[in-house]
């Protein structure tokens, strides 16, 4: 995709991000002039249109409306995701991601890419932001049998016996380390559903 643009996909992972109240929160935040903002549009450019009406023509008609640039918006989700954090990782987000995000969005215009990375910390990084909200990125998201590796999917084929495990290393959101996680089987059992008895 050009620089500067955002992909459809990019544009649904920010409904992904965006359907999260506190992220929702930061950005709307951001549009500043201490307004209540009811909804919010994606153009292609990057831009986030916060309206303070739910109706997007008497936003434009009143100019009741305010432009975020993707820096901004950005940003604002990058802050949020620092609060989810604790510990190591809300150190790796201050600094590793912060400095990401400025470097890519704001020198190199790689839209797509600052998206995926936000979207890669707050599933995996962020203390319960592995949340799926409305149900956003059931088909393109990691299943019990899939997950990806930076961008190639990694099958796991398990056994119900236990004995088959695998150890899949993928890079944390620094970049300079590897987190190694070991999948596998660890209990299989039946309950049985007394209530239909």
């Amino acid at each position: 995709m050009a620089k500067g643009v955002l992909s459809d996909e990019s544009k649904r992972l920010i409904q992904y991000l965006m359907a999260n109240e506190k992220i929702a929160a930061k950005v709307k935040a951001a549009g500043g002039q201490e307004k209540s903002y009811a909804i919010y549009s994606i153009e292609d450019c990057g831009t986030i249109i916060l309206g303070e009406t739910k109706y997007r023509f008497i936003n434009r008609l009143f100019n009741c409306q305010f432009p975020l640039t993707f820096v901004q918006f950005a940003s604002a989700v990058w802050d949020a995701l620092v609060d989810f954090s604790s510990g190591l990782s809300k150190t790796a987000l201050k600094k590793g991601l912060g400095q990401e995000i400025i470097e890519k969005t704001q020198r190199d215009k790689e839209y797509d890419w600052a998206i995926e990375r936000l979207v890669d910390c707050y599933r995996h990084v962020c203390n319960g932001g592995g949340a799926n909200p409305e149900g956003f990125l059931e088909k393109s998201g990691p299943s019990m049998t899939e997950i990806a590796v930076g961008k190639t999917p990694v099958n796991l084929h398990i056994n119900l016996d236990g004995k088959v495990h695998r150890t899949v290393r993928f890079p944390d959101c620094t970049g300079q380390a590897h987190l190694v996680a070991d999948i596998g089987v660890i209990d299989v059992h039946t309950e049985i559903d007394k209530s239909n008895l």
